[in-house]
């Protein structure tokens, strides 16, 4: 992945991860993100939900040009995190009783049809 990118991904996963207070496999990927960022950052920048992400960026991307190690590690959480972003499931279920649970899916899911028939 793109240095530039890297850095942006991550600015993002950890300001999403302040923000998220329960469990799951996505939000212990992104506070693995986060606890990469705040070990590395510790004493020179606060992390914070009122960062603005290009001023992280900015941060991570110099630091990783510098640490080929920080740069590893963080290519690994960031590849991991979107990972298990791509194939999170998703599962609806209406007042009428029509429930609908999909898992990466990118066309039309059955059953659409209906929820929209009935409201």
């Amino acid at each position: 992945m793109e240095l530039s990118l890297l850095a942006l991904q991550a600015a993002k996963i950890a300001i999403w991860a302040l923000d998220k207070t329960s469990g799951g496999a996505l939000e212990k990927a992104g506070a693995d993100v986060l606890g990469l960022l705040r070990k590395k950052f510790q004493g020179k920048l606060k992390i914070s939900k009122e960062a603005q992400p290009q001023q992280l960026q900015a941060q991570i991307l110099g630091e990783a040009q510098r640490d080929k190690r920080f740069h590893e590690d963080l290519h690994r959480l960031v590849s991991w995190y979107q990972k298990i972003e791509s194939n999170s499931s998703f599962s609806q279920s209406t007042q009428s009783g029509v429930s609908i649970s999909v898992n990466t899916n990118t066309g039309k899911v059955t059953g659409q049809e209906i929820n929209n028939f009935f409201r």
